[in-house]
């Protein structure tokens, strides 16, 4: 793979651990049961270092993307659990099913970026994240509070 090539999928990576990082710290905001604030506390904690640890190697290769609002998908996604969080009428609830959607479409990106024929260092790097928000998928699910 070009160093280019390879410099976007890791700025996408970038990206979309930024965009969960901010959704889990607005969810852990929003969210009424204590344990469930601290659990998102964590996971965009996690995100934030996902993030420290693709940057070497995004610069590495010539360039990091712009921190700015994040992808316009995460921003609409934010914009939907803030929606759904003043509709529903058990918000928890909905803020852990939008937290799910959320780690289901950062899985495709951590799948495209192990697709994408990079290092062998950036790929065990993006595998033991992917494992990262793999977990965190299934630590929501089972917490996920009944209505």
């Amino acid at each position: 793979m070009s160093e280019r090539n390879e410099r976007v999928v890791l700025n996408e990576l970038i990206v979309t651990c930024r965009d969960a990082a901010r959704g889990f710290e607005w969810a852990a905001d929003h969210v009424r049961d204590p344990e469930l604030r601290a659990r998102f506390r964590k996971i965009a904690s996690e995100r934030h270092e996902h993030v420290m640890e693709l940057l070497p190697h995004a610069i590495w290769l010539g360039g990091v993307a712009r921190e700015g609002d994040g992808s316009p998908l995460a921003t609409l996604h934010r914009v939907w659990m803030a929606m759904k969080d003043r509709l529903a009428a058990h918000h928890d609830v909905a803020i852990v099913a939008e937290a799910e959607r959320g780690e289901h479409a950062a899985l495709v990106v951590y799948d495209a970026a192990l697709n994408a024929g990079l290092s062998p260092e950036a790929l065990r790097l993006i595998r033991a994240q992917k494992a990262s928000v793999q977990a965190a998928l299934e630590s929501l699910q089972a917490s996920t509070p009944t209505a």
